[in-house]
């Protein structure tokens, strides 16, 4: 509907985004319009402002600020799962957009990964309000009439229903499912089969594609993406709350640099897998002696200013973190990812780039597990006390099924494939859930006794 330019704006010395109308009649000719009025209205950091509307030489233009950065969609292409704490923060940025525009009582209607802009300086963008209404009946479309990108449409959208602030807040919902599992909760091969599957409302839990999610931030995804609009979060001051409940305060307090440091290693190590190839100028293409001393003299000057710049990055940049436990063989992850065995009660991990960071000691002997959140500055060396729970006060489990191969959920904490020997769990109530492939799922409240044992066998019901 339109090509996109970059260019620059003389007067104020500063990038721009011209947006130019092709091939209009009409309807198209409003919607632009309409979209340059809308979005003019906007002042809020996290929706893309409209700095001009022109018609000249028999042609309209948008020109818009100019974001330094990547889409949301390049990075979920490439990178996706993301972290889910940064996730958390994009999208609540992109919820705050919408808090400010649907006080306005403007709809988006197209809220999908295109349409986020994440800067270089950890700023979200909200973009296009091309297709964007008020909530007034407007001339622009009918009851029935469908808009939108169906992958990420509400069931009420997808009916050609009259649309409310909470097709967005669904829509979100959709967006943050795909940026924490890699996939699209509704897939199809067709527009309509995708249609069909959404307002049936039955997805998959993000924990079946993402097994370390946090609890809290799948309940966030269910309730954005509830088929009852009744039950869904009512407007995006809702979903801001409950994501500020989520997301500890430090990184709320430093949301940007961590979106930030996200985007520098998602482009230097996710995005940049070309190589650069040395060519000597048509000078040098001899074998004479001083093209040699040449490259010796180069050769020794790189390895000189690579040596300083290592003792300057480990000195000044890189930081590292000590932990201690109370536990011999214990299992020590940073991220989710395993960084080695503490076989006498500490373990120090060196060269760590700032940045943010969950510590997890994990006992080898069916001990508890301890986690905490770090954040880590350039030279910086913190101490971690991981005291790791006495498993004396756990349930033990032994969980089999028929068919074995069952995935087994404690509410959506994914625990393993049966069968399962010494599963621990903290005393109290629990819910098992059993997931397979050729059987339906079955589901089991439990009351666990402290330091009691349970030997539990499903006989799981094919499906007919």
């Amino acid at each position: 509907m339109a090509i996109i330019y970059k260019a620059t704006q003389p007067s104020l010395n500063r990038n721009v985004v011209i947006k130019k109308l092709k091939d209009p009649n009409r309807e198209i000719i409003a919607r632009f319009k309409k979209e340059a009025l809308v979005s003019a209205s906007f002042a809020q950091e996290n929706v893309l402002a409209i700095y001009d509307f022109l018609y000249e030489g028999r042609s309209y233009y948008l020109v818009m600020e100019y974001v330094e950065g990547e889409d949301l969609r390049t990075i979920i292409d490439y990178a996706a799962p993301l972290p889910a704490f940064v996730a958390a923060l994009i999208i609540q940025d992109v919820a705050r957009g919408l808090e400010h525009t649907h006080r306005k009582n403007i709809i988006h209607r197209d809220i999908k990964p295109s349409n986020v802009l994440i800067a270089n300086q950890g700023d979200v963008k909200l973009i296009d309000f091309g297709v964007a209404k008020d909530e007034k009946p407007s001339k622009l479309t009918v009851t029935g009439m469908i808009v939108g990108t169906p992958s990420y449409m509400s069931p009420e959208q997808a009916n050609g229903d009259p649309l409310g602030k909470q097709t967005d807040i669904y829509s979100l919902g959709v967006l943050l499912y795909e940026m924490v599992t890699g996939t699209k909760p509704f897939p199809g091969d067709t527009n309509t089969e995708i249609l069909m599957k959404i307002i049936k409302g039955k997805y998959p839990s993000p924990r079946r594609f993402n097994h370390e999610l946090p609890h809290g931030l799948v309940k966030i995804i269910r309730k954005a993406m509830h088929r009852d609009i009744g039950k869904r979060y009512q407007n995006a001051s809702e979903l801001i709350r409950d994501l500020s409940r989520f997301i500890p305060w430090q990184k709320q307090m430093h949301r940007k640099e961590i979106i930030s440091q996200f985007l520098f290693r998602f482009k230097r190590e996710t995005r940049s897998q070309t190589s650069t190839q040395f060519n000597p100028p048509v000078a040098f293409e001899t074998h004479s002696k001083t093209f040699f001393s040449f490259v010796v003299l180069l050769a020794m000057l790189t390895v000189f200013g690579s040596y300083q710049m290592w003792r300057f990055l480990i000195n000044e940049r890189f930081g590292r973190i000590d932990v201690t436990t109370n536990l011999t063989n214990s299992r020590l992850l940073i991220n989710q990812n395993s960084r080695g065995i503490i076989k006498h009660k500490s373990l120090s991990i060196s060269n760590l780039t700032p940045g943010q960071y969950v510590i997890s000691v994990l006992g080898a002997a069916g001990e508890g597990i301890y986690e905490t959140n770090v954040s880590l500055s350039p030279a910086q060396r913190i101490s971690v006390n991981a005291v790791v729970p006495d498993p004396e006060s756990r349930s033990k489990l032994t969980i089999t099924s028929n068919p074995s191969g069952a995935m087994v959920f404690d509410y959506d904490r994914y625990l393993g494939k049966t069968p399962m020997d010494s599963v621990y769990l903290q005393h109290g109530m629990h819910q098992l859930r059993l997931l397979h492939d050729n059987a339906r799922s079955y589901q089991k409240d439990l009351q666990l006794e402290r330091s009691q044992s349970y030997n539990l066998h499903f006989n799981l019901e094919a499906h007919k």
